[in-house]
């Protein structure tokens, strides 16, 4: 048996950022009303409109023991179900941080049988692209397209300084920057404040930092790019990033990105994210031309298993997904 609790932490996966107690505090404090531990795994909820919620379990590990068994997973449903009719919730997204499942993958048994169905959209990207930091720098170098180690030289020679910290100046200098990108490409954005959350709470362990790219112009040290990079477990994860269009001759989010990869190998990380790629390379998808950024580092694209959702309420499901459909 395993009752759910609120923000009480069993045995909390501190190697998975998105399981962990500081994650369970930034979502609270950016737009999730409650948090439970269900065994090892944390569940947040979050208020919908007309007085409905949903639950959502962010990037969860296949180790926890829940999966083992049958019975298990059994339990865990029974218990999610409680803690849905409590809170009126219409569904319960169980989202996996692992890759694809296999043919005898216990993720296989996450159907009909406990309710389960795949998900009809993702919370964080399915698709992304791996970098292996056992290499040596010489073989990341080697690996990346040719393009991609012109553009590092091209920063170089145009001077552009690297610095990375966690202080209310870098978060400034990347909102600023964060901010110009996404008008420029017409997307909404997130408000600063989901920022200064994220980095305010997982920089106290050292589980994020942002990273800027500068450069003196006119007399002025001006900001070219920046980016938050997370950190968790044995993997460093490029999760948001930013550029100055004015200056985008000076090649520096290539520098600034190569500046991270090196730090992460020599602090001993073993993987770099490079946190969503569009999938099969699909010229026609919004992350297109970031994809192409990215794979001039080089790397291996991967695949997560990605979310299931467990319907507790059919009829109001569908509708919140006409929903999701129409407002995105």
């Amino acid at each position: 048996m395993f009752p759910p609790t609120r923000s009480t932490c069993y045995n909390c996966d501190m190697n998975n950022i998105f399981q962990s107690k500081e994650w369970e505090q930034f979502k609270l404090a950016t737009g999730y009303q409650k948090s439970y531990w269900v065994g090892d795994i944390l569940v947040l909820q979050k208020n919908l409109p007309l007085g409905y919620s949903m639950l959502y379990a962010p990037m969860a590990n296949s180790e926890s023991g829940i999966w083992n068994l049958e019975s298990g997973i059994k339990e865990f449903s029974k218990q999610i179900r409680e803690i849905a009719r409590q809170n009126n919730s219409i569904f319960f997204r169980l989202e996996f941080n692992v890759p694809v499942a296999g043919p005898n993958s216990k993720f296989k048994i996450l159907d009909s049988r406990f309710g389960f169905a795949k998900a009809f959209e993702e919370m964080q990207p399915e698709h992304t692209l791996l970098l292996d930091l056992s290499k040596t720098e010489e073989e990341l170098l080697s690996e990346m397209k040719q393009k991609g180690r012109y553009n590092i030289k091209v920063a170089s020679k145009n001077e552009v300084k690297i610095h990375f910290g966690t202080s209310p100046n870098d978060i400034d200098s990347f909102y600023n920057l964060y901010e110009q990108t996404a008008k420029r490409h017409g997307i909404t954005h997130r408000a600063k404040k989901y920022f200064i959350q994220l980095v305010e709470i997982l920089s106290q362990k050292g589980y994020c930092r942002v990273y800027t790219a500068k450069k003196t112009i006119g007399g002025k040290e001006t900001d070219l790019a920046a980016m938050i990079m997370v950190y968790s477990g044995e993997t460093a994860i490029y999760m948001f990033g930013a550029s100055n269009d004015d200056f985008k001759n000076t090649m520096a989010p290539y520098l600034m990105q190569w500046t991270a990869i090196r730090d992460a190998k020599e602090e001993k990380y073993k993987k770099y994210d490079f946190f969503g790629i569009a999938p099969d390379d699909n010229p026609k998808h919004p992350w297109a031309g970031v994809t192409r950024f990215k794979q001039q580092f080089g790397g291996q694209a991967a695949q997560i298993a990605g979310s299931y959702d467990l319907i507790i309420q059919p009829t109001a499901y569908q509708l919140f997904k006409i929903a999701e459909k129409i407002r995105r």
